[in-house]
C-alpha cells in the first residue's frame, strides 16, 4: 500500500520508521499502480534497459525504492533538509528516490513531479541493468555488494570487448514519435521560470536547472555532451557553468578563441538512466578524436537509443526525454555565475566571467518529470560503469590489486587494496594512483583484508598499520578538481599517497605481524557465526531502536 508523507521536518516528528515505508502507486500520475517492497518483483514494472526516465522510476517503486511526498515548501528549504535527514539514517548510498508531487519556491505553488536522488540505492546499481540485486539484510544501510555485481558485469564486459564499452548507433525518429515534443514553444512562448526548479541551499544565487545534459558541437571534437549546472536568471535566460578540463568548456573556449560568435546548444533535461550515465562520468574516451556519446549510451543499455532533432540547430537529442531547451551561448560575453554548493559539500565561490545562454525554443512532455541534484550531499549517476572502467585500466597497471573504490562519500578521498609482496610496493601504487587519476587527491593503500567501501574497515588500517614516516609521499602541484575549496589555485592540488599496509621488516615494520581478533575468532571457533545467525539471526535483522 501507498504511503504517503506529509513535510513536517520538526525533531519529533521526523522518525525513520515513518519515511522509510514505501511503494508509490503511479496511478495519480498517469502511470500503473504498482505494490511491493524490497527486492520483491511486481508483474506490471518496466524491466532493463529502461526507455526513459518514467519507466525506470516506476522500477523502483516496484522495488520498494521510492518515497511520495505531496507538498513541501521549499521556501522553507524542507526539500533541502529532508535530504540531509535520508542521508543521515542512510548514508550517501542506501537512501531511497524522493518523489515530490507539489513544490512551493518564491511564494508559488509548482506543479511536480520533482524527483531527488533518482539513483541514490545501490540496489539501483543493478535494477538499472536488469541484474538482481544481493540482498544484504535489513541493517545494512549501504549495500556495496550489489555495487560489486554490477561492476563485476561492466567488467566482463570491458574484457570480451578489448577494455572498451559497445558502441550502439542511435536511430532517429521524427517528432511526431518523440515524447519530447509534445510541447513546443518558441520565443516569447518560452518561460521556464514557470517549471518545478529550485534553489537548493539559502545560500545560492538563485533557483538552479543542475541535471542538465549540455550538448555542445565543435569541428575538431565533434558533439560532446555533459552535465553541467544552469542557473536560472529568467523565463529565457540561463547561465551555463562548465568547469575547467570539461569537454565542453574546452569546446566553447576554442570557438571563441576562433572568432566564433555563437555556440548553438540544445539541453536535455530528465533523460533515460545511461544517457545520464554517461553525461556525467568518463565513459568514452575522446583522446582518439570523436566519439559517438549517444552511441556509449546505446552501449551500456544494449540496445539503440532514439533520438530527435532540435528545433532550432542540428543536435539529435533523447526523444524520450522530458524537457529540451535550445539556445544560443554568445561566446564573447561571459557573466558572473553563482555561488553555489558544490559536490564537496562546500559553498562554492562566484565566477567572475562564465558562459550564458539565451533560450530560443523549449520542448517538452506534458506535466514533465524534473530532476534535482543535491549536489555533494546525494548520489549522482549511476556509477559501477565508471568505476569498472578505472578498476579494468588499474588493474592491468597493478596486477596485485584487489579491489578500488573513489568514495562518493568523501570527495578526493581514494582507497586501493593489494595483495602485497614485496617491500616498497603499497607506496608504489600509492604514488601511481595519486600522479594518474585526476579525483584522487588522498591515496590510501591498504591490505586485501580490508573492505575499501568499508570507511571504518579503512580507518582502522590506517589507524594501526599505517606508519607516516617512510610510508608517506606528498605531491605539492598535480592537475585535481577545479571545485575543491581547499586549493589556492583552481585545478591544481597537494596530493598525498599513503601506504597502510602492514609493514614488513625491511620497511621498518615488526618482525611478526599480530593477526586481527575477529580472524583468530573465525579460525579458532569456526562455528561461532554460524550458531549465532541460527540462534539469535532474527533478533538481530529487526532489531531497532525506538
Amino acid at each position: 500500500m501507498t504511503k504517503k508523507i506529509e513535510p513536517d521536518l520538526s525533531a519529533n516528528n521526523l522518525s525513520r520508521r515513518e519515511l522509510l515505508g514505501t511503494g508509490l502507486g503511479l496511478s495519480a500520475l498517469g502511470s500503473t499502480p504498482l505494490t511491493g517492497a524490497g527486492l520483491a518483483h511486481a508483474a506490471k514494472a518496466p524491466t532493463a534497459p529502461f526507455d526513459s526516465l518514467r519507466d525506470y522510476i516506476a522500477m523502483l517503486d516496484s522495488r520498494g525504492l521510492l518515497v511520495r511526498i505531496p507538498r513541501v515548501n521549499q521556501d522553507e528549504f524542507e526539500a533541502t533538509a529532508l535530504m540531509y535527514r535520508f542521508r543521515d539514517w542512510n548514508g550517501m548510498n542506501g537512501s531511497p528516490t524522493i518523489l515530490i508531487d507539489k513544490i512551493r519556491q518564491d511564494g508559488k505553488w509548482y506543479k511536480g513531479p520533482l524527483i531527488i536522488n533518482e539513483s541514490g540505492h545501490l540496489y539501483s546499481e543493478c535494477l538499472a541493468y536488469g541484474l538482481e540485486p544481493i540482498d544484504e539484510g535489513p541493517l545494512v544501510t549501504e549495500p556495496f555488494q550489489s555495487y560489486r555485481k554490477a561492476r563485476r558485469h561492466f567488467i566482463e564486459i570491458l574484457e570480451a570487448n578489448g577494455g572498451k564499452y559497445p558502441n550502439i548507433a542511435p536511430i532517429e525518429v521524427s517528432a511526431d514519435e518523440a515524447p519530447c515534443k509534445e510541447i513546443i514553444l518558441h520565443g516569447d512562448e518560452v518561460d521556464l521560470t514557470k517549471f518545478p526548479f529550485i534553489k537548493c541551499n539559502p545560500s545560492d544565487a538563485g533557483r538552479y536547472i543542475n541535471t542538465g545534459v549540455v550538448f555542445t558541437h565543435e569541428k575538431k571534437r565533434g558533439t560532446n555532451y555533459g552535465t553541467y549546472r544552469c542557473h536560472l536568471r529568467g523565463p529565457r535566460e540561463i547561465g551555463v557553468n562548465s568547469e575547467p578540463g570539461q569537454t565542453g568548456n574546452i569546446m566553447l573556449n576554442a570557438m571563441r578563441l576562433r572568432g566564433e560568435k555563437i555556440a548553438k546548444v540544445s539541453i536535455v533535461l530528465s533523460p533515460d538512466p545511461y544517457v545520464w550515465t554517461v553525461s556525467g562520468n568518463r565513459i568514452v574516451d575522446r583522446r582518439a578524436g570523436p566519439v559517438d556519446e549517444l552511441a556509449a549510451a546505446g552501449g551500456l543499455a544494449g540496445r539503440p537509443l532514439r533520438v530527435v532533432k532540435s528545433e532550432t540547430n542540428d543536435h539529435l537529442v533523447p526523444a524520450n526525454s522530458e524537457i529540451i531547451i535550445e539556445g544560443e551561448i554568445p561566446l564573447d560575453d561571459r557573466r558572473p555565475e553563482g555561488p553555489y554548493g558544490e559536490m564537496y559539500g562546500y559553498q562554492g565561490r562566484v565566477k567572475d566571467e562564465q558562459y550564458w545562454m539565451r533560450v530560443t525554443a523549449v520542448t517538452h512532455r506534458k506535466d514533465p518529470w524534473i530532476m534535482n541534484n543535491f549536489t555533494g550531499l546525494q548520489r549522482g549517476t549511476l556509477m559501477s560503469a565508471s568505476h569498472a572502467l578505472g578498476f579494468y585500466r588499474l588493474k592491468k597497471d597493478v596486477p596485485s590489486m584487489v579491489d578500488y573504490f573513489g568514495d562518493n562519500r568523501a570527495v578526493g578521498m581514494t582507497f586501493v587494496s593489494i595483495d602485497k609482496t614485496r617491500v616498497g610496493q603499497g607506496l608504489e601504487v600509492a604514488k601511481k594512483v595519486a600522479e594518474h587519476y585526476f579525483f584522487a587527491k588522498i591515496v590510501v593503500i591498504v591490505d586485501g583484508d580490508v573492505d575499501v567501501t568499508n570507511q571504518e574497515q579503512v580507518l582502522a588500517a590506517m589507524g594501526s598499520r599505517w606508519q607516516p614516516l617512510g610510508s608517506t609521499h606528498i605531491f605539492e602541484r598535480l592537475p585535481g578538481l577545479p571545485l575543491d575549496p581547499g586549493a589556492k589555485k583552481r585545478g591544481l592540488t597537494n596530493k598525498i599517497a599513503i601506504d597502510a599496509t602492514r609493514q614488513f621488516p625491511g620497511e621498518d615494520g615488526p618482525a611478526v605481524y599480530p593477526k586481527l581478533n575477529r580472524a583468530l575468532l573465525e579460525t579458532g571457533a569456526p562455528n561461532a557465526m554460524a550458531r549465532v545467525d541460527e540462534k539469535w539471526g532474527e533478533l538481530i535483522r529487526s532489531w531497532r531502536i525506538s
